[in-house]
């Protein structure tokens, strides 16, 4: 009887054991085809270390913003597209050794110090410097172009300031070469600024700064800035992940935010284009300036900046500190060049003088209500990779944000206007989405969360929900009014739907409900499509007269050559629909060298031939030295000089 019991214990064990072998195999096959499922619908992983990274990481959405008006795909930012052009550069200083001479600024008292432990770095026998005031010139033309400079006083190891720019020289005290220079910026008040530190704010005021770096998409800001990114992940930063541009390049964008008008709005407004200054313009930091609030504007490489390409900027200084002549000055410095920008205006890169002009204005006036904007475009302007070199840099200053309680006093707007627009990764499907998709991070103070929680869980709520820069100009609005100040907020002219990112954006909204014309629009599904070769001919032949149009409006066309396509590719969103819009991405190759890129409208079948351009045409190649026989900002973009 034992010998049977035993018998039937081990056939039941050894079931047992075969059930558990085939449970564990069904285990490990079902969280196999999960993970199949997963790559094949949501990533493209460039390699087996991107897969391990992935694996470590929590579960991602499949879509940015996901409604049944818009739904924004959710890249990998190491997708193999994108890896394909990604090659990471180290940081380069522009000096080996340290700085000579310094600013500080306690209680208004400026004041310019020689670095004792750097002397004998210059001069084994010590140095003499002097200084002089850097002012805006007094010209009709270009008073926003030219400075110029005070006679130089000597000084030895301090002096006390009372400007806001200096030029500083040392000399070796055995030769008497120069040995060192540099420029310094301070926030030295003058009786005007005086006047309003001297009004006590009747309620807790929200201070602004805006701070950004040109050309820096969201997939290249997780890319290229690795460190950064988990800085701002880890402490609470807040991204809007469905932020779309509404337009080509940095100007558009950033008058949007500032005035609530699109490009073509602000010159029927204050109509810089002819009168090449934007001083009748209404810039939003005009409204905070008037409630009393301490301004200040800076952005580096001159040539190009937002306001003074061509065009001549501003007549009177926009804001209460405003560095243009600093950074004119820092440029007339030894310099070294990047890809065609100002990386080293003397000692210092260019991007690090911005970064430190946020961090003491915040610093200088954190007990003051302010607002700043801070652009940086030297390390990154239609850069893929150059970027990566100031990881670090940007981690550290972020950092120092923190650490000088400036995170506490001011509602911080880290972001960019747009991604790359050139270039080979632009002619992929993540270019196309990086283009449009700037990164945008928003830190708030610990004490606007407890006072305004409806309004912060709003914009955190508003992460996944597709935006522009309409609502942050209307954002810029609300703040005004949380403050307490008798403000009325004007709807954004451009986009009368839009909202403040403090109210919650609604879940179905459309690029056009978001003032985001279709070209740029990331919301639409587009599948590759092949044209009937008679229907892609017309469409092409379409799109290339409107830019004959454009060539032929203006006095240099004439030394523009004709373009010969030699190779298309179309897509279509939506499907083909003869009862609504449908939307066809066409992108062609010319002969003279040149990538155009549009988004074609049409209602019912294309063959119709009842379609129209939506939006603008983009040039996708890098254009600058083809086009340099002319000298219009739009001209260029369409135009390939004749040889």
């Amino acid at each position: 009887m034992y010998t049977s019991i035993y018998r039937i214990w081990r056939r039941r064990c050894s079931v047992s054991r075969r059930l558990l072998k085939i449970t564990i195999l069904l285990m490990f096959l079902s969280w196999g085809l999960i993970w199949i499922i997963i790559y094949c619908t949501n990533y493209k992983l460039g390699s087996i270390a991107n897969l391990s990274q992935f694996l470590g990481k929590k579960f991602e959405p499949i879509y940015l913003v996901n409604s049944t008006k818009c739904q924004i795909r959710n890249l990998n930012a190491f997708n193999e597209d994108a890896m394909k052009f990604y090659q990471p550069e180290n940081y380069e200083p522009c000096s080996e050794a340290p700085l000579l001479t310094y600013v500080t600024n306690v209680d208004n008292i400026v004041t310019l110090h020689v670095d004792d432990g750097a002397v004998t770095t210059y001069a084994s026998r010590g140095v003499i410097c002097c200084y002089s005031n850097v002012t805006r010139k007094n010209s009709m033309d270009e008073t926003d172009n030219t400075v110029t400079m005070t006679e130089c006083k000597m000084f030895e190891s301090s002096v006390a300031i009372y400007h806001d720019t200096i030029y500083v020289r040392c000399f070796s005290r055995e030769e008497a070469d120069i040995v060192y220079e540099n420029i310094h910026a301070t926030y030295f008040a003058n009786w005007n600024i005086k006047r309003k530190l001297a009004k006590p704010a009747p309620n807790k005021q929200i201070s602004v700064l805006l701070v950004g770096i040109d050309s820096l998409s969201r997939l290249n800001f997780i890319r290229a800035l690795p460190n950064t990114y988990k800085y701002v992940e880890k402490n609470g930063w807040v991204s809007l992940k469905g932020y779309n541009k509404v337009d080509d390049n940095i100007f558009p964008n950033l008058i949007t935010i500032l005035t609530g008008y699109n490009s073509s709005d602000i010159n029927e407004i204050c109509n810089p284009e002819e009168l090449e200054t934007f001083d009748l313009c209404p810039l939003l930091w005009n409204d905070y300036k008037e409630l009393g609030y301490v301004t200040s504007y800076a952005e580096d490489e001159c040539s190009m900046s937002t306001f003074n390409y061509k065009n001549k900027g501003f007549k009177y200084p926009p804001t209460d500190f405003y560095f243009r002549p600093y950074m004119l000055a820092s440029e007339k410095l030894r310099t070294r060049k990047r890809q065609g920008l100002t990386y080293c205006s003397g000692p210092e890169t260019s991007g690090e003088r911005i970064m430190n002009l946020t961090k003491d204005f915040g610093i200088t006036f954190k007990d003051h209500p302010h607002f700043g904007l801070f652009w940086m475009n030297t390390f990154s302007h239609n850069q893929l990779n150059a970027v990566t070199g100031m990881d670090n840099k940007i981690k550290d200053f972020l950092e120092e944000l923190s650490k000088e309680q400036v995170l506490e006093h001011s509602v911080v707007i880290f972001f960019s206007a747009h991604g790359v627009r050139f270039g080979g990764i632009r002619l992929t499907e993540t270019g196309w989405f990086e283009e449009r998709l700037p990164f945008i991070y928003a830190s708030f103070p610990s004490w606007f969360k407890k006072k305004f929680p409806n309004e912060y869980k709003n914009f955190k709520i508003n992460s996944a929900r597709l935006t522009s820069p309409y609502d942050l100009h209307m954002t810029l609005q609300h703040f005004l009014v949380l403050s307490g100040h008798d403000y009325t907020i004007i709807q954004s002219p451009s986009c009368p739907s839009c909202k403040s990112l403090l109210e919650e954006i609604d879940v179905e909204r459309s690029c056009e409900e978001a003032g985001i014309q279709q070209h740029w629009c990331t919301c639409s599904k587009y599948t590759h499509v092949e044209l009937d070769k008679d229907v892609q001919n017309k469409v092409t032949a379409y799109v290339l007269n409107e830019i004959y149009k454009i060539i032929e409006s203006h006095d240099e066309g004439w030394m523009c050559a004709r373009y010969l396509v030699n190779n298309v590719t179309t897509s279509v969103s939506r499907g083909f629909s003869r009862t609504s819009d449908t939307y066809l991405l066409l992108k062609f190759r010319t002969m003279p060298e040149a990538v155009f890129e549009t988004t074609i409208n049409f209602k019912g079948d294309i063959s119709d031939l009842n379609f129209s351009i939506s939006g603008s045409i983009s040039r996708l190649d890098r254009y600058f030295s083809s086009s340099n026989c002319v000298t219009n900002t739009e001209l260029k973009k369409y135009c390939y000089c004749v040889q």
